[in-house]
């Protein structure tokens, strides 16, 4: 097998690299990092870890953590000059094989996307208390549609819906994450803080990458808007809490993920592991270097 990172398509090794190195950027839900990568002659190949074990939740956060790589690794080949055709769910006799994505012809990257992309390095999950100042209603719209683009959607917590949202997340029986300095939970929930849930209108295994892709454009978004996130998984580990949750947002929606939105202090950037750990080669096979799960986190 060998392979490791090699030149794909039109792109180089050194251009192949700078997208991966992207790729593996988003700091994942849990501890460990559920993706691995497969370099062809032609594509960049995304697996995750097996998706037959493990709870639902489990099973969810892994997608949204891949689908959240997915997406930059997208927007960094398109930051290569080359378009990404991206095809999710190839073979249905492999489920671990999320997506194959081939750099393809030529492709001039947006402006906004370029933005995006300079925002893979600065996006860190903040846990420090936010600030009183509001998130502007066009960085609100740009976050909204940021989701949409991916085929997701983007509820807001409404000022009326706070105690409800609030009693749902004292009745969460994943203790809550550590504070940050200050003091700073995920019930710090109050009606003048922007409070966001992404949802799908399905809760497919496609829905939740889809999921993730969105969650990441959010999140970039935001940075490239100066917006810190905080994002909680804690109302989506318990099934029934979960279903409260959806129930809180109409029943139309499928709650991925829960966000608190606003602005914060700089925080140390997260440690990423090396880049050949993650790339299925004869020295790192993907059955053999499978991350351990680690300990469940309760929000990043």
């Amino acid at each position: 097998m060998k392979t490791g990172v090699m030149p794909v398509g039109h792109l180089s090794a050194s251009q192949v690299r700078s997208v991966l190195l992207a790729a593996t950027a988003p700091p994942p839900l849990r501890h460990s990092r559920p993706w691995r990568f497969q370099c062809t002659p032609d594509s960049v190949e995304l697996y995750a870890d097996p998706l037959t074990t493990g709870s639902d939740n489990e099973q969810r956060e892994r997608l949204l953590d891949c689908g959240a790589a997915l997406l930059n690794l997208r927007l960094a080949i398109k930051a290569q000059g080359s378009h990404a055709d991206v095809r999710l769910f190839p073979s249905a006799g492999r489920p671990d094989l999320l997506a194959v994505v081939r750099p393809h012809g030529y492709e001039t990257i947006a402006p906004h996307d370029g933005e995006l992309v300079a925002a893979i390095a600065d996006r860190q999950s903040n846990r420090r208390p936010f600030t009183a100042a509001v998130v502007p209603s066009a960085v609100q719209r740009q976050i909204r549609r940021a989701a949409e683009v991916e085929r997701a959607w983007l509820a807001t917590i409404t000022p009326e819906q706070v105690p409800q949202l609030r009693e749902i997340m004292r009745r969460t029986e994943v203790p809550p994450a550590a504070p940050g300095p200050g003091g700073g939970t995920d019930l710090d929930v109050e009606p003048e803080r922007l409070v966001v849930v992404i949802g799908t209108l399905h809760d497919t295994v496609l829905a939740r990458v889809q999921a993730g892709q969105a969650l990441q454009r959010v999140l970039l978004t935001a940075t490239a808007a100066g917006i810190s996130a905080a994002l909680s998984t804690q109302p989506m580990a318990v099934p029934a809490i979960r279903r409260e949750l959806r129930q809180l947002l109409g029943g139309g929606l499928w709650p991925q993920i829960m966000l608190r939105l606003g602005h914060g202090t700089a925080v140390a950037p997260s440690s990423r592991p090396q880049l050949e750990d993650v790339v299925i080669s004869d020295e790192h096979p993907f059955a053999a270097s499978r991350p351990d799960d680690g300990a469940r986190r309760g929000s990043r």
